[in-house]
């Protein structure tokens, strides 16, 4: 600050000018212009009118003065009032005196600059914000819609693994039931012909069975294949929807450290500032807020991920083994039409049911073995499914629990962005 130019300087200078004129005057008018004007009054009474007149012209000079002082503060002041109900464009004339005065006019013109700007900034991030979460939002709900299709999936493999296990249980039945006829035909070997026109005919169910096994194994395995490529598409969704997080992170990062500059600018201009720190301080508590929301909607998409992973490893193993039940199913059947063909040369040969029916016997025991293995998987299968199921369902409820605070974020912007229009700042 110039002392030439101070408000300080000038208040002295106009009170010692007015000082001086005022003194001088009545010094003049006392000592020379008394003797012309009022020689036959009494000294004292026009001294003391001279006085009074002086008084007055010193009043009168000090109150234009004072006029001339105060018109920039009334002025700062109205652009103040005008600021205070939200029009940001107000600004105030600067004089031109070069003192205090001229200094706060233009120190108020910039923090009216930079409230719009920071305003204005602010606006920006919270449409960006509400594009993000809306971003999320339609991600949750494709999400979503690929778990219930998923969940539509394991329903109906389910299904179909219950079936596969009750046609291995009918199956091993069956094998059993066969084995029991080959020990009745080695002890009856009179009735051998007759027994063995019975087996060919329970050969030919247990053959269409193990046929319409065969094809439901085979259609599982398909469907198997088909959910894993699904699971392995979720999972592609999942971090998809990591990558997003990751974008309202930052955003919701850089929305906390406006606001941090916002309080700062707010506690730079003080008394005039206050209003503004309430809003800085709001908009801070949303973003730590956002952050928290984000970190949440995080740790779900890091449980999905984890737990998508962990059914595309048991879609892996359950189609391995319906792999190796349907190989089993095939070479069930080339055991079945081998026991057609020896129930054909027993019904042609008689005399050598007893060596055909140690024989088949023997194979009887193979494939009773096999079928419990293949009932057993189909079991396994069947748990497996009912375990993948009910993790479907979880993550369904964490989509749904995501979504749902996807919306409250999407609340809270719209809330900001209403605070905002408040403010005319373009």
């Amino acid at each position: 600050m110039k002392l030439s130019t101070s408000l300080v300087t000038k208040i002295v200078a106009g009170i010692s000018l007015v000082a001086t004129t005022t003194y001088g005057t009545s010094a003049f008018f006392i000592f020379v212009l008394k003797d012309y004007l009022a020689p036959n009054m009494e000294s004292w009474l026009f001294t003391s009118l001279t006085f009074g007149m002086g008084v007055f012209w010193t009043g009168f000079l000090g109150w234009l003065t004072a006029r001339w002082l105060v018109k920039p503060l009334n002025d700062l002041h109205k652009a103040a009032d005008i600021a205070a109900k939200g029009d940001l464009k107000a600004g105030v004339s600067i004089p031109k005196s070069g003192d205090e005065l001229s200094q706060l006019a233009n120190s108020f013109n910039e923090m009216i600059t930079s409230l719009r700007g920071i305003i204005a900034n602010i606006d920006t991030h919270s449409k960006a914000t509400g594009t993000e979460v809306e971003h999320l939002r339609l991600a949750l709900e494709q999400v979503a819609s690929l778990l219930t299709v998923v969940t539509e999936r394991v329903g109906e493999i389910s299904a179909n693994t219950d079936t596969q296990a009750q046609l291995s249980d009918a199956m091993y039945v069956s094998i059993q039931d066969i084995a029991g006829l080959s020990a009745d035909a080695s002890a009856c070997t009179e009735v051998a012909q007759q027994d063995a026109k019975d087996m060919s005919l329970a050969m030919i169910s247990s053959n269409e069975s193990v046929d319409e096994l065969s094809s439901t194994m085979n259609r599982l395995a398909a469907e198997g294949e088909e959910t894993a490529v699904i699971m392995s598409k979720l999972k592609e969704r999942a971090d998809q929807i990591g990558d997003i997080i990751h974008a309202v992170e930052e955003i919701s990062s850089r929305t906390n450290l406006l606001a941090l500059n916002a309080s700062i600018e707010a506690a730079h201009a003080g008394e005039h500032g206050q209003g503004f720190q309430v809003v800085a301080i709001e908009i801070r508590k949303l973003a730590n807020h956002t952050s928290l929301e984000v970190k949440n909607i995080g740790d779900l998409i890091e449980a999905i991920h984890a737990d998508l992973s962990l059914a595309v490893s048991r879609m892996e193993q359950q189609a391995r083994h319906t792999h190796v039940g349907a190989a089993k199913t095939t070479e069930t059947i080339g055991h079945l039409q081998l026991i057609a063909e020896s129930v054909e040369r027993t019904v042609g040969a008689i005399d050598r049911i007893a060596e055909l029916m140690g024989i088949q016997s023997a194979k009887m025991n193979t494939m009773l073995v096999d079928a419990g293995q293949v009932a057993d998987a189909a079991k396994e299968n069947a748990d497996k499914l009912g375990k993948i199921s009910a993790s479907v369902q979880e993550q369904n409820a964490m989509v749904e629990e995501v979504a749902a605070a996807s919306n409250e974020l999407q609340n809270m912007t719209v809330a900001l962005q209403s605070g905002i229009e408040k403010f005319q700042y373009k």
